[in-house]
């Protein structure tokens, strides 16, 4: 039987009466209104005072004051200070900013680590016998396991029970994914909640609470954050790392930097005592490719054209079209319920296709990985299953689609599409409804949202007319409008069917066309990788590679000449090639030889000795290497 204490209503209990909690102590719940009155942390802060935060606390309170529907989902991408808003959300409850949130106590239940068992005494027992439950309003951390335990027939009769008859109030915290596939599919579940999104906070607030974060690490670590650390913190990380959420990502940028300087302190013995805005530089740049001498030049804006640039050799064009698109989603101006981004890259083989999408990835992705799927393999129409699954009753029905299993594994990726043409257009028609309405599902009906998700698709189709273009002086705009054309005129070898239907075509928001690779082009790439190249010898051997800047360019200008006569086919892979044959191979030799010299060397030096007319590809480039100590 409950007792009296149980059994008060909101009448009759009064804001400083003895502190809600759970009836169960084996559950995680936490009494913020409790903890900051305990802790006399009353005062209100400027911090929140974005209009966005105002108009989120307000909405807030609304929905928790209505009679119908009484529960709220509050949306929020992970990292943005869900805990932190509640907290002062807490703080305003206990000053009675809104009247009547000074008869209610805000309690914190962390459900993402709970069981079956934890979870049928919250939902059976709990919901129902809090004392002073009119007064509790229980926010519930990874409350999509709460709705996915009572996922059966009968338990979501017992949820919904529940939760019509509990007089406190849920506040269900969901991402937006989990909300569409949880609750909104849900009529009976959908109409017990209010739905409420919290905002991701401007740059300059999510700076203030960083400070708050950083005071915590600086303890923890004895070391000292600067204001510029922090400030770097917060700017690079907003702009170059964009499938995580401020404040939260530029914490964890400045953990994992304190990290390392408590690493070399403890076992290196090197001492430091303070996180610098270049030690963030670097760990932003170890963490998306973006050179640390691009990040260096970051202001308040970002020129997303200069960073791919940075990693990009001769293609300005692609470079600027993929910038542009960059921004627009970084700024929020993607169409609402279809993918961040469709694109069609469209080009001779070695042009900067795949390193582009690469580039991308490396700091668009939560995994930092491109995701490809070699469409060349997918030729049948049977080999859709590759994407979607196979049907119930085949051998690895139980694996679900690997397309949506990428994609719910992280909903930021960088999806590459290679060789599109030679796909059967079976294999198409996933993408195609995925391209229109942002989401697919597999053979098990295992649903993806893919409205995070950005698609390059790319094609070597008419190479030759692009090359033929480019030395008719054509402007891009005019082979791009070429290419599109031929596009659509491509049919499936065996099926005799388009590819490309005009519906699909119509979905590919830019058509980006690669160019042939100049000369000046080609000695930029190998440029690139004999830095490359000395970096990992420094980092991995201890050894500084010394390359003269001529027989850089002699090696460029090879390859150049090599693709000329190749008619466009061997593209910007040639200078690897030519590297490893004219450079790594005689090293290899030269260490065969001289492993004393070798090991007792601080440098080895390249030093050209023939082939001067590198452009003359009858004339070999031969290097001589010394080891110096």
């Amino acid at each position: 039987m409950q007792n009296d204490t149980q059994r008060q209503t909101d009448s009759d209990a009064p804001a400083d009466s003895t502190s809600i909690r759970a009836t169960d102590d084996r559950l995680p719940i936490e009494n913020l209104t409790h903890a900051i009155v305990e802790n006399n942390a009353l005062e209100p802060s400027s911090l929140w005072e974005d209009p966005g935060y105002r108009v989120f606390f307000d909405e807030l309170s609304r929905a928790l004051h209505r009679s119908t529907p009484r529960h709220v989902v509050l949306l929020h991408d992970k990292g943005v200070g869900e805990r932190a808003a509640l907290i002062e959300f807490a703080r305003r409850g206990a000053t009675g900013e809104p009247l009547f949130l000074a008869e209610k106590q805000l309690l914190l239940l962390d459900s993402r680590y709970l069981n079956f068992k934890d979870f049928q005494t919250l939902v059976e027992r709990q919901f129902m016998v809090f004392p002073n439950a009119a007064r509790a309003i229980l926010c519930v951390e990874g409350a999509a396991n709460l709705f996915r335990f009572f996922g059966s027939k009968d338990g979501r009769t017992v949820l919904l029970s529940a939760l019509a008859r509990t007089r406190c109030r849920l506040v269900a915290l969901l991402s937006p994914i989990e909300a569409e596939e949880l609750i909104r599919g849900d009529p009976e579940l959908s109409d017990l909640f209010s739905t409420i999104q919290l905002p991701e906070p401007e740059p300059h607030t999510a700076t203030a609470l960083v400070q708050r974060y950083a005071a915590g690490l600086e303890h923890h670590y004895q070391l000292r954050i600067g204001g510029e650390a922090i400030r770097l913190a917060v700017t690079l990380s907003d702009s170059y790392i964009m499938h995580e959420r401020l404040p939260h990502k530029a914490v964890k940028i400045l953990q994992s930097v304190c990290d390392d300087v408590a690493y070399d302190r403890s076992q290196k013995g090197l001492e430091r005592s303070e996180i610098t805005g270049a030690q963030v530089i670097a760990k932003i740049s170890q963490m998306t490719g973006v050179p640390d001498s691009t990040l260096s030049g970051v202001g308040e804006s970002v020129d997303y054209r200069a960073s791919l640039g940075d990693i990009i050799v001769g293609q300005p064009h692609a470079v600027a079209e993929v910038a542009t698109e960059l921004g627009l989603i970084k700024a929020g101006m993607s169409d609402p319920g279809k993918p961040a981004s469709v694109m069609m890259f469209i080009g001779q083989t070695g042009t900067g296709k795949t390193e582009l999408a690469k580039a991308l990835a490396q700091f668009y992705s939560s995994t930092k990985r491109l995701t490809t799927f070699t469409l060349g393999n997918f030729s049948e129409p049977h080999s859709v299953s590759g994407i979607i699954g196979v049907p119930a009753g085949y051998v690895g029905h139980d694996q679900g689609g690997r397309l949506i299993n990428e994609l719910n594994a992280d909903p930021y990726g960088v999806f590459l599409l290679d060789e599109a043409d030679k796909a059967h257009p079976d294999v198409m028609q996933p993408f195609l409804n995925l391209f229109d309405e942002g989401w697919v599902a597999d053979q098990k009906g295992n649903k993806a949202y893919a409205n995070r998700a950005i698609f390059i698709l790319t094609t070597n189709v008419g190479q030759r007319q692009i090359a033929d273009l480019c030395r008719a002086g054509k402007t891009i705009e005019e082979i791009t409008t070429a290419m599109k054309e031929s596009l659509s005129r491509i049919r499936h070898t065996k099926s005799n069917r388009p590819v490309f239907s005009p519906e699909f075509l119509s979905r590919i928001k830019r058509f980006i066309v690669f160019r042939t690779l100049e000369q000046d082009a080609m000695v930029g790439i190998c440029q690139r990788l004999v830095e490359r190249m000395q970096s990992d010898w420094k980092h991995k051997r201890q050894k500084l590679l010394v390359v003269p800047a001529s027989l850089q360019h002699a090696i460029g200008e090879r390859a150049f000449a090599v693709d000329q006569s190749a008619q466009g086919k061997e593209g910007g892979r040639i200078v690897r090639k030519l590297i490893a044959d004219i450079i790594e191979s005689p090293i290899r030799t030269a260490i065969t030889k001289q492993p004393d010299d070798y090991r007792s060397s601080q440098s080895i030096v390249i030093d050209q000795t023939s082939g001067v007319d590198a452009s003359d590809s009858a004339a070999a480039i031969q290097v001589e290497i010394r080891f110096e100590p």
